[in-house]
């Protein structure tokens, strides 16, 4: 009888959110603290079948691996997703769930999370809430909900995850997602929820120093908790019902500025030519680009050419001494010798000089790719100063990010370069790297 008056209320209250109402179902919130196993009924129609939801506009779940992110989209959605405990997580991939309690809602994205113990880098982690984006054609974000230990105060332990947030939006849009962060402390340290925030907050700061992100706070209430009087659990404890965590979280998304645009562009690096979405991009390049051939040194004369000059001239000295012994006047042929033979000669000496060692080496060899002079030629392209491969093409050697620790333990060395990828548009690439 009680769950029945209750769905009848709520249904006409809940959806004016009047003062009137609120304290209504508050005293009601009040009353199931003393009913056992009291679970808050669901409305008939509202099942995922029947439920239409906003395909294009997504929510963010982040935060580091173990933070209640998963439990936290259990609650809000009404999905059953598997949740671990503590530091360990068990979402292994980025994963998209509908919500089965709000109409029109926006879908959720949920992942592993930072610092995750199945080995992850950071950055993946973030790459694959772009790729899970771009996959799945959403370009609406509404909210981005971070899930903060309450008792990490430390800012430098926070600002990586601030810079992952903050790429969300660029360019135009760079800072603008801020507005849209909502920040979830997990349990209770401090005396407000303030306080139990401030890290996050900071972080968020020292990157844009107008963001207002909105905090929130709480643990999910015990059994033992229950028993506690409503109002005490409530705001000195600070341990609330899962329905009590729904509503705060109603109420923190309907207050948020309309979803922002996560847009990407389609970009290539002049560097080591990866194209794409820059924040798609690997965390690696070419060092620096030095000018280069990237042909091989060759003799200025073929050994085709020079034995073919050698034969001919060695023929039409044959020829011209024959005829010059016929006729008698074989003086002729000691002259015309040297001159037919010289072409040939001077190439086979040119050859063997450059080949040679010590004083006698000649370099005057030519480069195959643009038959530049082997000294005093200028070079045709650019070569990475450290591996060598030509500027813009092959594997990037260097790394532009310090790795976290969990991808440092996956490569046995690496050398860190501060530096950007040099972009241009993708269509431009190709002329660029000519």
């Amino acid at each position: 009888l009680f769950s029945s008056f209750f769905t009848r209320f709520s249904t006409i209250l809940s959806p004016t959110r009047s003062e009137q109402a609120f304290e209504m179902k508050t005293f009601l919130h009040s009353i199931t603290n003393y009913i056992p196993n009291f679970k808050f009924p669901q409305d008939e129609d509202q099942s995922t079948e029947n439920l239409k939801h906003d395909r294009k506009t997504c929510i963010m779940v982040v935060g580091k691996s173990g933070t209640g992110k998963t439990t936290l989209l259990n609650i809000y959605t009404g999905a059953k997703e598997e949740v671990g405990f503590q530091s360990m997580g068990v979402t292994d991939a980025t994963v998209m769930i509908e919500d089965s309690i709000h109409e029109h809602a926006p879908v959720w994205f949920d992942n592993p999370g930072w610092s995750d113990p199945g080995g992850r880098s950071d950055s993946k982690v973030f790459k694959d809430y772009l790729r899970k984006m771009q996959d799945e054609q959403v370009s609406n974000l509404k909210a981005v909900v971070w899930c903060v230990p309450s008792f990490c105060r430390n800012v430098s332990d926070l600002k990586g995850e601030a810079k992952f947030i903050d790429q969300f939006t660029v360019e135009e849009e760079a800072g603008n997602i801020w507005s849209n962060v909502i920040i979830v402390a997990m349990g209770k340290i401090y005396a407000t929820v303030e306080l139990d925030c401030q890290g996050a907050k900071e972080a968020a700061r020292e990157l844009r120093g107008y963001a207002e992100p909105t905090c929130l706070g709480w643990g999910l209430a015990t059994q033992d908790m229950l028993q506690v009087e409503r109002q005490v659990r409530i705001e000195t404890f600070r341990a609330l019902t899962e329905e009590e965590i729904r509503e705060r979280m109603e109420d923190a998304i309907e207050t948020l500025p309309p979803p922002v645009q996560v847009l990407f562009s389609n970009q290539g690096c002049k560097a080591c030519g990866q194209t794409g979405d820059p924040r798609l991009m690997e965390d690696k390049c070419h060092r620096r680009k030095k000018p280069a051939h990237h042909g091989e040194l060759v003799q200025r004369f073929s050994k085709l050419v020079t034995g073919a000059t050698l034969a001919v001239g060695a023929v039409a000295a044959t020829v011209i001494f024959g005829v010059c012994m016929a006729t008698g006047i074989g003086e002729l042929s000691l002259i015309a010798f040297p001159i037919l033979m010289t072409p040939g000669g001077t190439m086979a000496g040119h050859r063997l000089l450059n080949t040679a060692s010590g004083a006698f080496k000649i370099n005057d060899k030519i480069w195959s790719c643009c038959g530049a002079a082997e000294v005093g030629g200028k070079e045709c392209t650019y070569i990475c100063d450290l591996c060598g491969v030509k500027w813009g093409k092959g594997e990037p050697c260097v790394f532009i990010r310090n790795p976290d620790n969990n991808l440092r333990e996956q490569i046995s060395s690496h050398e860190v370069v501060n530096k950007d990828h040099e972009l241009v548009p993708a269509d431009q690439l190709d002329e660029n790297l000519d």
